[in-house]
């Protein structure tokens, strides 16, 4: 059941969230400004799902109020001039994203929009969806009072996701994706007419308007989705991700992938960053060289990213040397694959279809790309092996003896280093 008491909503939140909301309206009561929680954080309230950072919007100076809220709270002010907004960092760890209440104009479909400040009703008209178009007032005498002037609760009774106005998705392209990851997160649905509107969007190239950074953010943030496997298939059912490119499709290949990824959380390390990668790398999985240069070509990723996907096209050879027999120890193993992109390598460590492979992978993956020797050219030195070419030979094939498991201590590399010398030393006598 969805509420509509705002004040029981927010009494619901935690309560340092709570205190600090009383206290940046009894704020903006004193500095003569109207304060409201906005966008996403009422939508959220409203459906009784929790939320760690919370919109607010001002109507005046946003950014001159985040300023003395951050100082008033102990916590730090970050600026975005650009859009007239700025966040501000509480001490205890939570943030309060503070925007000026303002219009949005768009030179041209697809444009990041020119921001100007302006009235609350205006800055709720230019958002995108009625869902997130309410506001509640933190002002003391109207603490509370939900601001609905397009009947966004009653989409979210309804379970609808409806754009404002029929150009919504020609101004701003990237719509469609948010479209579909909020009905795919929400378990909604799009409005009749906004789905209409949508496959026009997609039919009239709309997506083509878009640059290939933000094409990409839009896909990566459909991969920190809690399911990233639905929002893509909804994509493709819609015909946006052939908009971006003819070669993209989410099939059940796509949905397996997603899956295993999703379901091997425990062979990344909890610092790893690169899941977005991963997805990623699923959704442009081996295809024919010129079709993934075209996919490069069109979204411009980052290095990482670029490196990643790229990889998995030299990650073929490696395979089929595997498979041939080229390729038989794991110190082999390692020599091939150790300039492939580490994201790669994870990927494969997850999806890859062979066991025997998929082992391999993971055993680099986890184990042998961090191996390091305990003794270096200063050892061999000691040793009175010749400094020369020499050095870096024994050092790899000790290296490949210690992958292989044939040695583990220190007291047995060094063994195995003087043992690879005398031979060399008696083959070249």
């Amino acid at each position: 059941m969805i509420g509509s008491d705002m004040k029981e909503a927010i009494a619901r939140l935690p309560e340092g969230i709570r205190e600090r909301l009383r206290q940046a309206g009894r704020l903006a009561d004193e500095s003569g400004l109207d304060l409201y929680l906005v966008g996403g954080t009422v939508r959220d309230m409203l459906l009784g799902r929790s939320r760690k950072d919370v919109d607010l919007a001002v109507d005046g100076d946003g950014m001159g109020f985040a300023g003395r809220l951050a100082r008033g709270t102990g916590g730090r002010c970050t600026p975005h001039s650009r859009f007239l907004t700025a966040t501000v960092d509480l001490p205890e760890g939570n943030s309060l994203d503070v925007a000026t209440a303002r219009s949005e104009t768009y030179e041209r479909p697809g444009a990041l929009p020119r921001v100007a400040p302006a009235s609350m009703d205006v800055d709720l008209a230019r958002r995108d969806f009625t869902i997130n178009a309410m506001a509640v007032s933190l002002n003391g005498r109207s603490f509370g009072e939900l601001v609905d002037p397009f009947n966004g609760l009653d989409d979210l009774r309804k379970r609808l996701v409806r754009i404002l106005h029929d150009r919504s998705f020609i101004d701003d392209p990237t719509r469609l994706f948010r479209a579909v990851r909020f009905e795919r997160r929400l378990r909604f649905r799009l409005e009749r007419g906004t789905a209409g509107r949508f496959r026009e969007a997609v039919s009239e190239g709309m997506i083509g308007n878009l640059s290939g950074p933000r094409l990409l953010e839009q896909l990566k943030l459909i991969c920190v989705e809690p399911d990233p496997w639905p929002v893509f298939n909804r994509l493709e059912r819609l015909g946006a991700l052939k908009a971006i490119h003819p070669a993209l499709a989410s099939d059940s290949g796509l949905e397996t992938l997603v899956r295993e990824i999703s379901q091997s959380g425990d062979l990344a390390s909890s610092t790893y960053d690169g899941w977005w990668i991963l997805y990623l790398v699923a959704l442009f999985r081996p295809r024919r060289a010129e079709t993934l240069e075209g996919v490069v070509d069109r979204l411009k990723p980052n290095r990482r990213l670029r490196k990643a996907i790229e990889d998995m096209s030299r990650w073929s050879g490696v395979e089929q040397a595997v498979e041939s027999g080229e390729i038989d120890t794991a110190a082999d193993f390692c020599r091939a694959v150790r300039t492939i992109s580490e994201d790669t390598m994870l990927f494969l460590s997850m999806t890859h279809p062979e066991d025997a492979i998929r082992r391999r992978c993971e055993a680099y993956y986890r184990h042998h790309r961090h191996m390091r020797l305990s003794i270096d050219g200063r050892t061999l030195k000691e040793l009175e092996i010749p400094e020369g070419p020499a050095y870096g030979e024994i050092l790899d094939e000790v290296l490949s003896m210690k992958i292989n498991g044939e040695i583990g201590t220190a007291e047995e590399e060094l063994g195995a280093a003087r043992e690879i010398w005398s031979r060399r030393n008696n083959l070249s006598t």
